[in-house]
């Protein structure tokens, strides 16, 4: 491991780390420097931007050190070091997928934590014993798997992997006799690379129990929802996994229930005339992702308007693309385009924040006419993904190299996706879903069936000009990855106020 001794001033925070400082905390880890010292090394990148050890950068500081032991990786760009932030935010402790701040915390109140700390000596800040990570010991992985058979937490490795990607090493933390007190995704990970030999860091047997507590259940509170707002909003773009050759569930649970989507053949003769039935010829779908839906249902005949403002190119997300779609659909929109059906299929799922929900259902009231109805397809709270990581759900080969976790701002957030790109995800119950679009519809029928929560609105409630003003100032201003914005408003005010017959600006 390249850690290296260097002056506390050569490294500096990040200016967006998720987790938030309680004073209570940062005294908690004054007394494990004091008691247990470095254990592991401050993280930063190349120019020496802090991506794990914020808090103990701080304590060590008003402790009086002068110098910490660093970790230094190579040159990452912003999204890069702001996605390894929140991976180091996991996997310092080891956790699995059910975790939570909450949880490790109610864990940690139960414990004397004082008493732990009081058999230990203090560490002479600068000493040795203060710096111990920088000299780690090299252990055969065999002897350390060997003693601790059996303790794999297949979520931590997966963990550590995605550090590994990037070069990130973390020693492993052991009591004398190899029992990993820290590190045990970390063990098993290099264990499958058949690395020979692992860093380790040894506690005493009477440092143990404290050590235990101060790595694996000393938490911050996380505060991604507000440090990452933006990213969490241009990050939910749809992902390119996989092509589909048929609508997907958001546009057919209405006329083929819950039965699979491959089943249903919109260029079968009666499988059309079944579903122009239901949702008529003028379609609009409102976040169309890859277009699926709108090139499938065009080359029917049907027609289909798209809006996608995130629309994925080769490299990311193609914002001149997205623009010009925006452009196409808002001229629909001022010109007074009649859509008989509205959807809104998977979109809620990636949408970080109820209030940006609320905006979407409000504008697809706005745009409805007294005929139009709105189809809404969101991922349920049954669906695998979230039961994995309340833990009830078995891991399978398929989401094996997932590494996701809670989020407690809002009932039903988890975020993942580390290796690519930080995405939320939002699992809805039937009274979210009621409580959602009854602000805006007078008729809202609800149903949970293919794990999914699909609504079926219509008898659009009059909008509230304030309150579609603020639809529209998020919606058509939306974030992008190089830190430009959409700066469509005015384009969007024009449009719907034509469209209205009124003056929202």
């Amino acid at each position: 491991m390249k850690i290296t001794l260097e002056p506390i001033d050569a490294i500096r925070p990040s200016t967006y780390n998720p987790r938030s400082a309680v004073p209570e905390r940062l005294d908690l880890i004054e007394l494990s420097l004091r008691k247990l010292g470095f254990i592991a090394p401050i993280f930063a990148d190349a120019d020496g931007e802090i991506l794990s050890g914020h808090q103990r950068h701080l304590v060590a500081e008003r402790i009086g050190a002068t110098h910490v032991p660093v970790f230094r990786t190579k040159a990452l760009d912003l999204d890069q070091r702001k996605a390894l932030n929140i991976v180091f935010n996991r996997a310092t402790n080891d956790f699995d997928f059910h975790h939570t701040p909450g949880k490790v915390t109610a864990e940690l109140e139960s414990l004397d934590i004082q008493a732990l700390a009081a058999r230990i000596p203090d560490k002479e800040v600068g000493s040795d014993g203060f710096l111990r990570c920088l000299k780690p010991a090299e252990v055969p992985v065999k002897d350390l798997c060997r003693a601790n058979a059996g303790r794999w937490i297949q979520y931590a490795r997966n963990l550590a992997r995605t550090l590994h990607r990037h070069g990130i090493l973390m020693p492993i933390v052991c009591r004398e006799d190899l029992t990993v007190i820290n590190g045990i995704g970390r063990l098993e990970m290099l264990a499958e690379k058949k690395v020979v030999d692992a860093p380790v860091v040894f506690v005493t047997n009477d440092e143990a129990e404290f050590a235990r507590a101060m790595m694996n259940l000393l938490s911050m509170d996380f505060d991604i929802h507000t440090r990452y707002a933006d990213m969490l909003r241009f990050n939910s773009f749809r992902r390119a996994r996989r092509v589909r050759r048929e609508l997907g569930n958001g546009f057919i649970f209405a006329t083929h229930g819950a039965k699979p989507c491959h089943t249903f053949d919109i260029g079968k003769p009666a499988d059309r005339a079944r579903w122009i039935k239901e949702h008529g010829t003028s379609i609009l779908d409102f976040g169309a992702g890859h277009l699926t839906e709108t090139f499938l249902l065009r080359q029917q005949g049907i027609d289909c308007t798209p809006f996608e403002p995130y629309r994925l190119g080769p490299g990311g997300i193609n914002k001149a693309e997205s623009v010009e779609l925006t452009r196409e659909f808002l001229a629909q929109v001022a010109a007074g385009k009649e859509w008989t059906s509205i959807f809104i299929a998977s979109v809620l799922n990636s949408v970080p924040f109820r209030e940006d929900r609320e905006h979407i259902a409000c504008l697809c009231a706005a745009l409805c006419k007294p005929f139009t109805k709105v189809y809404a397809c969101a991922s349920s709270a049954g669906e695998s993904g979230w039961r994995q990581v309340n833990g009830k759900a078995f891991m399978n080969e398929s989401n094996a190299g997932n590494i996701a976790f809670r989020l407690d701002y809002e009932p039903g957030i988890r975020i993942g996706d580390f290796q690519d790109k930080p995405k939320v995800q939002k699992y809805h119950t039937i009274p979210e879903f009621r409580d959602l679009f009854g602000q805006f519809f007078r008729s809202v029928k609800v149903d949970d069936f293919s794990n999914n929560i699909n609504a079926t609105c219509a008898s659009a409630r009059p909008v509230d000009p304030a309150r579609l003003r603020a639809a529209i100032e998020f919606e058509f201003d939306l974030p992008y990855p190089d830190g430009t914005r959409m700066d469509l408003v005015q384009c969007a005010m024009d449009a719907f106020s034509q469209r209205l017959q009124t003056d929202l600006k």
